[in-house]
C-alpha cells in the first residue's frame, strides 16, 4: 500500500464491501442487542471551494438488519420497530460540516421510520489511501440517538421467557 494522500474534492461513494453500520439497543434493560445493516450506499460530495460546504448522503435498507438470530431480525423488521414494509430505508442528509475538539461534526437530517430529526455526527477522518482499485477514504463514527425521537416506543417485558412476547 502507498502512503496517505489528501482527500480529493469530487464525489466519493460509499463502498458498501468495506463499510460497516453497526446498532446497539438495550435489551429489557439487561443487555445489548447489536445488530449491523450490511446493505448501506451513499456519497460525500466534496466541495473544493470549501470542504466544510461538502454534502454525505447514506442510506440504509432497513431491511438488511441483521442480529445472527432470525426471530429477532423478523420483529425488528416489523411496525414496533423498523416497520421496513412502510419505510424501507435510514438516511441521513448532512449538509455542515465543522472541525471540532476531537476531529469533525457534521449536521444534518437523519430519517428513521419515517420520522426527520436534525442530529449531529461526531466522525474521525483516518486519511486516503490507494489500491489497486483507485483511492479510498476512511471514516469512523459513533453517536447515540434514542429511538423513541422516532417513533421506536416498544418496550414490553418478555413474558414466559419467550421473545418477542405474545399475549
Amino acid at each position: 500500500m502507498e502512503e496517505a494522500q489528501p482527500l480529493r474534492a469530487g464525489t466519493w461513494n460509499i463502498d458498501a464491501l468495506h463499510s460497516q453500520v453497526m446498532v446497539s439497543v438495550w435489551h429489557f434493560t439487561v443487555a445489548n442487542l447489536r445488530a449491523k445493516f450490511p446493505r448501506v450506499s451513499g456519497s460525500l460530495e466534496l466541495d473544493a471551494g470549501d470542504p466544510f460546504h461538502s454534502t454525505f448522503r447514506v442510506e440504509i435498507e432497513a431491511a438488511s438488519v441483521a442480529t445472527g438470530h432470525p426471530r429477532q431480525e423478523e420483529f425488528m423488521r416489523s411496525e414496533p420497530w423498523l416497520d421496513t414494509e412502510h419505510y424501507p430505508l435510514i438516511t441521513f442528509d448532512g449538509k455542515e460540516i465543522e472541525p471540532c475538539r476531537r476531529g469533525y461534526t457534521i449536521k444534518g437530517e437523519l430519517t428513521l421510520k419515517g420520522v426527520t430529526r436534525r442530529i449531529e455526527i461526531p466522525f474521525h477522518f483516518r486519511g486516503v489511501v490507494s489500491d489497486p482499485w483507485g483511492l479510498r477514504a476512511g471514516f469512523t463514527s459513533e453517536f447515540t440517538v434514542d429511538r423513541r425521537e422516532f417513533g421506536i416506543t416498544w418496550n414490553r417485558s418478555s413474558i414466559g421467557g419467550r421473545w418477542p412476547a405474545t399475549t
